[in-house]
């Protein structure tokens, strides 16, 4: 509401569209979390209704939107992750994180007794 009691028209910059779903409030947050780290700002929209007795998508819808003029960016910013998880050797012994591969310690590193 703007000043005189009237609803206020969003400015372009107030606009957020939905960048991509999500499976549960976890990756989500996850998701959200990762584009911030890159400067994106992101916000869960979580529609889901907990009381279904399915996991249908129609039924649980969870998003990730972002600011509209910054979707071509959050796109291109997952895009660029997915290119390296994708080009990464395959393996449980290394993890993809924000700063590229790293090696995972498994009870096989540990010393044995």
């Amino acid at each position: 509401m703007n000043d005189e009691g009237k609803p206020r028209k969003p400015a372009p910059d107030d606009r957020w569209s939905t960048l991509t779903g999500a499976a549960n409030e976890t990756e989500a947050t996850l998701l959200a979390g990762f584009l911030e780290a890159h400067g994106i700002p992101a916000r869960i929209v979580d529609r889901s209704f907990h009381q279904t007795p399915t996991t249908d998508d129609d039924l649980t819808p969870i998003a990730v939107a972002v600011p509209t003029a910054r979707l071509a960016d959050a796109e291109a910013v997952l895009e660029k992750r997915e290119k390296a998880f994708t080009a990464s050797p395959e393996g449980e012994s290394s993890l993809l994180t924000d700063e590229g591969l790293k090696p995972i310690e498994t009870s096989e590193d540990e010393p044995k007794k």
